[in-house]
This record gives structure tokens, sequence and C-alpha cells, in this order.
């Protein structure tokens, strides 16, 4: 429902998070109705609901937390391995991590890149807690899966992964700004087979569209730039950003992506798109905004001449 997700961790912990003002009036009904179809799903399990706020959306929204305000929880440090694919995970529930702690509605699109990268050299940018890189390496046997993030935690957290699912010869998680990472590789004169570039909501309305569409321009550019230039490859492009997802009915999005090819002189052909996990369900016409993530992949020709 529009600014209320709800994630499921290791099948004992239910997260919620809120970011809209009419979820914070009603949270002691939003708090029974989900326990009590945890309770009707799961009798056998005794689970930990947690309530996660954004209070910045909650200020656009006109809602003040006041003295509700949310505090660190004590409990940050407990941890809770999750498994998705096959492939574990830590997690923690309690942390003041992003989103509600992990990225569940990119479950199937891990899956499905999985499954294109046998033999392939991957990178996996904006990683977080590496999921496509994992799901690269031990669902889709590829040779090596690079994950970069900006953040010390995410790159931490996805080598502690890597080494719990027993891959970390075939996996590096490197800290560093992606543009900055793809600019250096370019320099060195390395590439890539499959690329996924999965940043964070860089459009969060409208007004931003047009500032948004020049950084996703670029980062698209140059991820195109370190794809292998004798044979090609794919490259798996995201924005979680509602604006640009929906904008000329996601065309918009795609339109920059080409855009971005024509700047780096490769040729681009348009194989799938997706969006978030089946669990996550829209309503067109009563919540729009349900269509946020688009998830566009690509093959990108070899540079000709």
């Amino acid at each position: 429902l529009s600014g209320l997700a709800v994630d499921v961790i290791g099948g004992t912990h239910a997260i919620i998070m809120s970011s809209a003002a009419w979820v914070e009036i009603h949270k002691c009904a939003i708090l029974s109705e989900i326990e009590n179809a945890l309770k009707e799903a799961h009798e056998e399990v005794q689970f930990d609901v947690i309530w996660r706020n954004t209070p910045s959306r909650l200020k656009q929204d006109g809602f003040e937390m006041g003295e509700e305000k949310q505090e660190a929880d004590p409990r940050s440090d407990v941890e809770v391995t999750a498994m998705e694919s096959g492939v574990r995970y830590h997690t923690f529930p309690y942390a003041d991590g992003q989103k509600t702690g992990f990225y569940c509605d990119q479950r199937e699109n891990r899956r499905m890149v999985a499954e294109l990268c046998a033999g392939k050299r991957v990178l996996d940018l904006c990683c977080y807690n590496g999921g496509f890189a994992l799901n690269a390496v031990m669902r889709g046997s590829a040779l090596s899966a690079t994950g970069v993030d900006s953040s010390q935690d995410a790159v931490d957290a996805a080598t502690k992964n890597a080494e719990l699912n027993g891959c970390s010869a075939k996996t590096t998680f490197v800290r560093d700004d992606v543009a900055n990472y793809m600019r250096c590789t370019m320099e060195k004169g390395e590439d890539y087979d499959v690329i996924v570039l999965d940043p964070p909501k860089l459009a969060p309305s409208v007004s931003s569209l047009d500032k948004a569409s020049r950084k996703y321009h670029a980062l698209n550019r140059d991820a195109m730039n370190v794809i292998n230039p004798t044979k090609g490859g794919l490259l798996l492009t995201c924005t979680c950003s509602a604006a640009m997802s929906q904008k000329d009915g996601g065309q918009f999005f795609l339109n920059v992506v080409n855009g971005a090819a024509l700047s780096a002189k490769r040729r681009v052909t348009l194989l799938r798109v997706s969006g978030a996990a089946s669990c996550h369900t829209q309503s067109p016409a009563s919540w729009p905004a349900g269509a946020y993530l688009t998830a566009a992949l690509f093959h990108v020709g070899p540079i000709t001449k």
C-alpha cells in the first residue's frame, strides 16, 4: 500500500516501513491486522514485528513525529540469517539500515540475471548487501563478480555474506563511488560481460526528474563503456523512482538509457522490462505509485569500427 511496506525476514521477523501520515495515524490498527495475519498463516511461529518510519517523508506528508521520534533500537546488533533463492544473508532487522533492511522487491530480477551469468565476469553497481553478485556466482556459475557501493557498511555486509555462502574466492566487494569506479575501470582498460546498475532513488519527485535524468544518463553511459568492447554484453539497469518509472508510461526511462547508448556509441537491444517481485501487488487506479521499480535488461553490442 502507498506509504506502507512489510518484509518478512528469516521467517521470524516482520519489518514494517511507514512513510505516510495515514500509516502513523492508524499504527495500532495496522499492527493488530499484521500480527493477526501472521498468526493465521504461521501458527507455530512467534513473529517479532518491528516498526520503522522515515521522518523526512512523514514531514513532507504533514506529519510531525514530535516526542515519538524514532530512537536507535538497543538490539541493533542482533543478527538474523535470511535465505532467498538458496543464498543466505546476514540481516539486522533492528538496525537503522536501508528501507526495511533487505530489498525483497528485486528477488525475481536477481534470479533472472543469474541465469545469464554462466562463465561471465559480473559487475554489481550499488550492490548493497551483494544480492546480484552472490546470485550470479552461486546460482549462475559466474566466473567472478565484483560489487561496488559507496557505503562501507554495505561493503562489509556483502563481504560477510560471501563468506557465509562460501563464495569469497569468486567475489570482491569495493567501497567507492560507482561513477569513479567506472571511470578508473575505463582508464585501466578493463571490462565486464554483465553489469547490474541499481542506484538509490534519484528522482524522489517529478520536480527532480531533469536532474535525475542527467545522472541516470551518465551512469548508464559509463556502464556501457565498461562492457566487453569486442563481444558486447548485458546491462540490467534499474530505477526505483516512481516519478521516473511512470513518466510516459515507462518509456521515459528507456529513452534516457537509449540516449546514454548514443553517447557511449554502443548499440543496445531491449530484451525485457520487469518490475518489483510478484508479491509487490499493484493497483493502477488507486495507487499508481506502486509501479515504482523498473528493471530493464539490454544487450549492449560490441564496438564497431
